[in-house]
């Protein structure tokens, strides 16, 4: 004995009937067959509503490259206490490490020039 409900059988494409009996059932014909008729038809002068293929998807155009704000590349090998204390110098005044770095450049120039003078 077995409680289970028997499954519904699967729905048929091509069902001619709304009957219970399978008896009028008629597969559909072949992609071969269907896509040699839809041609005949198109020659015939029906067009069909589909298009014959998914359009293709449309490739977003790229933008142009803007031109680079830093165009020149600098790589430091800094100590570990050198690169937190600049770290640390860009953080407290809210500034890129790339100003830091030239406003440290300028300090260094303005001291060489400074002992420069001393000198003379």
């Amino acid at each position: 004995m077995n409680d289970k409900a028997e499954k519904p059988a699967a729905r048929l494409a091509g069902v001619t009937s709304f009957g219970l009996d399978d008896s009028d059932y008629i597969a559909p014909p072949p992609r071969e067959v269907r896509d040699k008729a839809k041609a005949g038809g198109e020659l015939l002068g029906f067009q069909s509503d589909k298009p014959a293929q998914p359009e293709a998807p449309v490739v977003p155009k790229k933008r142009a490259r803007q031109p680079s704000q830093y165009p020149d590349h600098y790589n430091l090998r800094l100590r570990e206490g050198d690169r937190e204390r600049l770290d640390d110098y860009a953080y407290r005044h809210r500034m890129a490490k790339g100003e830091v770095f030239g406003l440290m450049l300028d300090l260094l120039e303005k001291d060489e020039r400074r002992k420069a003078s001393e000198h003379e």
